[in-house]
């Protein structure tokens, strides 16, 4: 704004700077100039100066829409913007409810059964999908270690087959499938979300590989746990 009110400072001001010339003129002008007569000569003066005066203003009010251009450009982009944050604060709150709603380590099967039912309703509640498929893989054997299966409001659905070393090798279409894997690497397995067709942008990749991680920790919690509790109770028995 600060650039327009320039321009028409300026603007002004070499007007008046004209018409004040276009006044003067006749008073400078007293005789013939280079064979001209006295009246050509203020006549081509005052034309001159008329075409400056033109000029000048041509070119501000070119240099006044390209601002407004810019404004109207520069308010598209912060309503985006604010769109945008809107839409991280409503994800960030989505995470925040999921992690805090789930603050129980899985100790047996049926703990680490609700953590999958209760992370497949969050991704089901944010995401606008059919089904959603957990699978954790042992990256050693190739195993399913975990394979769980959810699809919204119950419905049947024919799923396709995904096999493990593919999935591993991510060689699924992404126009069909999106399969969103854990952070984790260097570990002997791997925790995946097998969801139908695309997501609609990086933030919700964002959330479902944060629930993902979670749940692969929470995995490992009750996989150790598991294995505590078998090798206490190999030790009973052989007392």
């Amino acid at each position: 704004m600060k650039k327009i009110f320039d321009w028409r400072k300026n603007f002004f001001i070499i007007l008046a700077i004209n018409f004040i010339a276009i006044a003067l003129v006749p008073l400078f002008i007293r005789r013939p100039i280079f064979g001209l007569s006295q009246s050509f000569v203020i006549f081509l003066i005052t034309l001159i100066l008329l075409i400056a005066a033109y000029i000048v203003n041509a070119l501000y009010l070119k240099e006044l829409r390209r601002l407004r251009v810019y404004q109207l450009n520069l308010e598209d982009r912060l309503q985006e913007t604010f769109k945008y944050i809107g839409s991280v604060n409503l994800q960030m709150e989505e995470m925040k409810q999921s992690f805090s709603g789930f603050k129980k380590y899985p100790q047996n099967k049926k703990d680490i059964k609700t953590a999958f039912n209760y992370f497949a309703e969050k991704i089901l509640s944010a995401i606008n999908v059919d089904w959603v498929i957990f699978r954790v893989i042992d990256t050693n054997t190739l195993y399913s270690l975990r394979d769980e299966r959810y699809t919204r409001a119950k419905r049947k659905v024919e799923f396709e087959r995904f096999e493990n070393k593919d999935i591993l090798k991510d060689n699924y279409k992404k126009e069909e499938h999106t399969i969103v894997y854990s952070d984790q690497v260097g570990f002997y397995l791997k925790t995946c979300c097998i969801l139908p067709g695309s997501l609609d942008n990086n933030d919700q990749e964002f959330f479902v590989k944060s629930l993902v991680n979670q749940l692969e920790m929470l995995f490992i919690i009750f996989s150790s746990l598991e294995k505590n509790k078998n090798r206490n109770t190999e030790l009973k028995n052989h007392e």
